[in-house]
């Protein structure tokens, strides 16, 4: 069943999807970190979590994909893993030491991966010929996590920040709730459209794929470490639990407007171009977090999102669906996020060990320059980036090679 058929009776439900998948995202991931410093773990055992996690996650990523395309039960995946997640969340309270922690990050990571996965790849099948359109219902997204980030902060500084984990199983719980409302996709179960590990080789064997990847894992690397690492820095730089927040909102604030036109930003620009000017947008962003006299500062450099992040992953998610073969859309989307993860772990090495030994505006010029690297590399190698013929059920158009 499309979604446009499904549309009459309930047309908003990708929409309000994601603002709890984002607005969840948006206590969880801007203050995990805080709380995990504020718990008394050193920045080392901090990067050795977030890499863990990574490890966990670049591992189960491609699975919950191949598990969907397998058993073509992708709604009722997605569901159980928001509500596992949840739940875990509700353990780290109850951590009082480092293995503790890592223990429960690890599981945690096993059932985000899941939803990572699984919940874009869902978006797409039902948007079907529409799915140029994902920008305007990944928008709720950008608003769910505006509502949090935007007032949580202040909150926080009045209950707690222990309270960060019943509020974000409470959003998870509601979330999964409403994800087994979601229409039947379009995926088939039959014998014979049963992903193997032939299709699978096929799928890896798709020209330009070294590149994207290779592009994507650079960007992922870099990008990861400067926003986990933020808060921290910010922290360190005098700025109160509220500000952080604050400047976590202004970015999806700006994105507004590009996750809004990101379709037709796409149809104009081709999408190896649109990916060419967000690897742009991320040298900026990172470099500029160097020199930021104050912390307040954050909030205008943070306003660079929407030309990076918003840019670079709906493009990166086009690119990816189309070069899928059709039971293999789920598998592909855990491919891509297993290279985001894996740059995760990259990146919690790097980051995580230098942090304290160098500290913050070092590391960050790091990032930046390891931005620099992803765009010399798409530069001389996307003209190997290839393509289906473009048919009605696939609006983006192709532009000239950047």
């Amino acid at each position: 069943m499309s979604l446009s058929r499904r549309s009459s009776s309930n047309p908003n439900i990708l929409f309000a999807l994601y603002f709890l998948m984002f607005a969840a995202g948006g206590i969880y991931f801007t203050f995990f970190l805080i709380f995990l410093r504020q718990s008394g773990l050193t920045s080392a055992q901090i990067g050795v979590i977030n890499m863990s996690g990574g490890v966990v996650a670049f591992f189960a990523s491609t699975l919950w994909g191949y598990l969907s395309d397998r058993t073509g039960k992708a709604r009722q995946l997605l569901a159980f893993a928001i509500a596992a997640n949840g739940a875990i969340a509700l353990l780290y309270p109850q951590a009082k030491a480092f293995p503790a922690f890592l223990a429960i990050a690890c599981v945690f990571a096993i059932f985000n991966a899941a939803i990572m996965t699984l919940m874009d790849s869902l978006a797409l099948n039902l948007l079907s010929e529409r799915r140029h359109e994902y920008g305007k219902y990944r928008l709720g997204g950008t608003f769910g996590y505006i509502s949090t980030t935007l007032t949580i902060g202040f909150l926080f500084e009045r209950i707690g920040l222990h309270w960060m984990f019943p509020i974000y199983f409470s959003i998870m719980l509601l979330y999964a709730l409403i994800t087994t409302r979601l229409p039947k996709t379009n995926a088939s179960t039959s014998r014979s459209s049963l992903p193997s590990l032939k299709t699978l080789g096929t799928l890896l064997r798709q020209p330009g794929w070294g590149v994207f990847l290779a592009t994507t894992f650079l960007i992922w690397l870099a990008s990861s470490g400067a926003i986990s690492f933020l808060g921290i820095k910010l922290k360190g730089m005098g700025a109160s639990d509220s500000l952080v927040g604050v400047v976590a909102s202004a970015a999806a604030i700006f994105e507004i407007p590009f996750m809004l036109y990101s379709g037709q930003i796409m149809r104009k620009l081709g999408i190896p171009r649109t990916l060419w000017f967000a690897i742009i947008g991320y040298i900026a962003r990172v470099f500029l977090y160097t020199v930021i006299p104050t912390p307040e500062w954050a909030i205008a450099v943070n306003g660079l999102n929407g030309v990076s992040y918003v840019l670079y992953w709906n493009a990166a998610l086009q690119f990816n669906n189309q070069n899928a073969p059709e039971n293999l859309k789920a598998t592909a989307q855990g491919i891509l996020v297993s290279t985001m993860n894996l740059a995760s772990v990259a990146s919690a090495l790097l980051t995580g060990g230098l942090y304290d030994a160098l500290g913050a505006n070092p590391v960050y010029s790091l990032l930046a320059g390891i931005c620099v690297l992803a765009l010399i590399l798409f530069t001389l190698g996307n003209r190997r980036l290839v393509f289906p013929p473009k048919t009605e059920a696939e609006p983006l158009a192709q532009a000239d090679r950047t």
